[in-house]
């Protein structure tokens, strides 16, 4: 093999392969052009062709350790590359079609979830509407330590709690870490008892209407659902989802009917990984809108604007999961 030929010929492909590679290294896809891109490839295909030629012709070091380092970067940009845009691909279908799916398909469950968490809403309110004293009962001692109406003129007379993007983000960060908590707990205790979970959701839904039953008789419900809707519309949600993922294990675990309870929890097992997880992302968006919008004040965003922003944020959820059209192939 003529190695100075050999290299004369094939340098301005390598030189070439090495600019792309530079700038694809340092540029997305998009910005490089599909052109570049196929050049590219194609390019990287003609370097490995010429490694493998170089290897059983030649032993020349200077050439081969050239060559690999080429044909490695190339390897590394052409096939990583293409596996994170698979991944991508499938983290998007995932979302876009399996998710909603899974939630149409299991309905039942999550209508369980929902009577539960409604009924304890309504036997909170109403509790408290027919004796306001059941309102110290139902509500957990920290967050009866003022009365509503003293609460709302506090917040509109003090400066916003939440002035900074710093302040906002360790906010959400504490406060979905204790919804994902509240969401996981009712899932275990759904999967492993059922009645467990049905209770649990049921408890969270006493607490909070009866928490509006006392702002609603302090005459400040604008406020309420102001301050609670934008993120509520979100968390409530979201632990329901949770409490219903339980509510599909624990049947498959006590309930299996003619299956093993291993078969019964495999069949189920892709359904509710994607309850969980589609509850977790809601949960961590929740979380930054409680840590940051939520928090403000009409003295920063006027409450029917607030108020308007829970409606769409219910609404985009309602139509993502249950009304969306879906294509099959999507699925």
């Amino acid at each position: 093999m003529d190695v100075q030929r050999f290299i004369q010929e094939r340098r301005p492909g390598w030189s070439r392969l090495e600019r792309l590679l530079e700038q694809a290294e340092a540029s997305p896809d998009w910005e490089l052009g599909k052109d570049r891109l196929h050049e590219l490839l194609q390019l990287y295909r003609q370097a490995s062709s010429d490694l493998n030629q170089a290897r059983s012709k030649t032993g020349n070091p200077e050439l081969l350790g050239r060559l690999n380092d080429l044909v490695g970067r190339g390897y590394r940009f052409v096939y990583r590359r293409r596996h994170g845009e698979r991944m991508l691909r499938a983290l998007g279908r995932f979302f876009r079609y399996q998710v909603p799916r899974t939630f149409r398909l299991e309905s039942a469950a999550i209508l369980t979830a929902s009577g539960a968490f409604l009924l304890g809403t309504l036997f909170g309110f109403a509790a408290v509407i027919v004796n306001p004293v059941n309102g110290e009962r139902l509500i957990p001692r920290e967050f009866y330590t003022e009365s509503p109406r003293e609460r709302v003129e506090r917040i509109e007379r003090e400066e916003e709690r939440i002035d900074t993007t710093e302040k906002a983000m360790h906010f959400g960060v504490s406060l979905y870490t204790h919804n994902i908590q509240v969401s996981f707990l009712a899932f275990s205790l759904g999967a492993t008892t059922i009645l467990g979970g049905i209770w649990i959701l049921f408890l969270n839904g006493v607490i909070l209407g009866a928490v509006f039953a006392t702002y609603t008789l302090d005459g400040v419900t604008t406020f309420f659902f102001a301050w609670v809707g934008p993120h509520g519309a979100l968390e409530l949600p979201a632990i329901v989802f949770g409490g219903a993922a339980g509510l599909r294990a624990g049947q498959a675990l006590l309930l299996p009917g003619d299956r093993s309870r291993a078969s019964s929890l495999r069949r189920v097992f892709p359904a509710v990984w994607r309850m969980m997880a589609a509850a977790a992302a809601v949960l961590v968006l929740a979380g930054l809108i409680e840590g940051s919008f939520s928090q403000f004040s009409a003295k920063t965003v006027p409450y029917p604007l607030k108020i308007g922003v829970a409606v769409i944020l219910f609404g985009s959820l309602l139509t993502y999961l249950f009304f969306r059209r879906l294509p099959e192939e999507g699925v």
